[in-house]
């Protein structure tokens, strides 16, 4: 066997080897969920121009969202995070008036 060819094998199964990897890494991502600190590392570039106090999970559903509740310096926010770390931000109910006289 020459040199060539045995640089030319050790380099296909790099190749071949660190795709393997990644689409295994990437599997266990989608199958598993999201990473929590993946997700608050999102919030917190997400409110860069704020400065946030506290930071707690309210509510998760596998792949389907987390609620977090961010206190700022002004406000208390909620915020929902969906699969592929994208951010919603969650507007409050408005209470519905009840007209008595109807």
């Amino acid at each position: 066997m020459s040199l060539v060819s045995f640089i030319y094998s050790l380099l296909y199964t790099t190749i071949i080897g660190a795709i393997f990897v990644y689409l295994l890494i990437f599997t266990y991502d989608l199958l598993y969920g999201e990473k929590q600190e993946k997700q608050i590392k999102k919030i917190q570039k997400y409110f860069r121009n704020e400065t946030i106090n506290k930071i707690e999970q309210i509510e998760h559903e596998p792949k389907k969202h987390t609620i977090y509740q961010i206190q700022t310096e002004k406000e208390t926010k909620r915020v929902k995070i969906k699969p592929g770390y994208k951010v919603v931000k969650l507007v409050p109910k408005k209470k519905k008036i009840t007209n008595p006289s109807s």
